[in-house]
C-alpha cells in the first residue's frame, strides 16, 4: 500500500469512529459534489515533511466530516494511478468547495488536485453504523459518458440503475450533472466480473452508447450497505 493510500486508509478509520453519532444525508443532492483526487506534482523527498502534510490531510477531513460537510473519503485503484481517492462532500458552490480544502497543504500546494462535479445522491453512502474496526474492499463502477443519451434511453439507463440498487447489488448511486463519467455506483461485492456480467444488460452498454468501469475502492466498513460479499 503506498504513502497515498496508507494516509487515506487512516482517515477512514477516523471517520468511521466518528460516525457513531446520526448524520444526516439528504436524499437528493442538493449541494452535493463527487470529488476525485487526483495525482498532482510529485511529493518531496522530505519524508518528515510528507508525513506532516499526511496528518495535516487527515486532520482536515476529520474537521470537514465533523462539520457535516465532508460524507465519505476513501482511496482506489486506478490502473492509470491518476485518480487516487474519492471525496464527497456539501458545498453550495465550488468556490467554497475549494476553500474546504484550504487547510489541507496536499491540495493546497497542488500535491493532489481536485477533479470535482456537481452530483444527484439517488442513493447516498452510510454514513450511520459504521464498523470503526477498519476498512473493506468493494468496487466503484463507472458508467462513462460516450454518447449523449437521448431522453427515453435516460430513463431505460435509470429504471435498471435503480433496479440494481433496489435488489441490493448496489449500496450506493451518483449521477454526475457533467464531464466523462454519467453515473457512479459502489458495490459491497469485490466480485468484478460478476459486476461486468451484470452491467453487460445495461441499456446504453448494449447499444455501445457507453463504457461501464469497475475499480477497487477502498471504504470504512458499513459504508456500502448493499448485498453479499462477493
Amino acid at each position: 500500500m503506498n504513502a497515498c493510500r496508507l494516509f487515506v486508509s487512516m482517515c477512514l478509520l477516523t471517520l468511521a469512529a466518528c460516525a457513531h453519532a446520526p448524520q444526516p444525508v439528504a436524499a437528493k443532492a442538493d449541494g452535493f459534489w463527487f470529488i476525485f483526487l487526483e495525482t498532482g506534482k510529485k511529493t518531496p523527498d522530505d519524508k518528515a515533511l510528507v508525513g506532516q502534510m499526511q496528518r495535516g490531510h487527515i486532520d482536515n477531513f476529520k474537521r470537514l466530516f465533523a462539520e457535516q460537510k465532508l460524507f465519505t473519503a476513501g482511496p482506489l485503484q486506478d490502473p492509470s494511478t491518476l485518480k487516487r481517492g474519492i471525496v464527497i462532500v456539501k458545498a453550495p458552490t465550488r468556490e467554497i468547495l475549494t476553500s474546504y480544502f484550504q487547510p489541507d497543504e496536499y491540495v493546497r500546494e497542488g500535491y493532489m488536485t481536485l477533479n470535482a462535479v456537481p452530483a444527484v445522491a439517488h442513493k447516498a453512502l452510510a454514513t450511520e453504523g459504521i464498523d470503526a474496526s477498519g476498512v473493506e474492499e468493494v468496487r466503484i463502477v463507472q458508467v462513462l459518458r460516450d454518447t449523449p443519451a437521448a431522453g427515453s434511453d435516460v430513463v431505460a439507463n435509470r429504471a435498471f440503475l435503480k433496479a440494481l440498487v433496489d435488489k441490493g447489488a448496489a449500496g450506493g448511486w451518483y449521477t454526475m450533472e457533467s464531464g466523462p463519467i454519467a453515473e457512479i455506483l459502489f458495490s459491497r461485492t469485490t466480485d468484478s466480473k460478476m459486476l461486468q456480467d451484470a452491467f453487460a444488460d445495461y441499456p446504453a452498454a448494449k447499444s455501445a452508447k457507453a463504457t461501464v468501469v469497475v475499480w477497487k475502492q477502498w471504504l470504512s466498513k458499513g459504508v456500502v450497505k448493499s448485498a453479499a460479499r462477493g
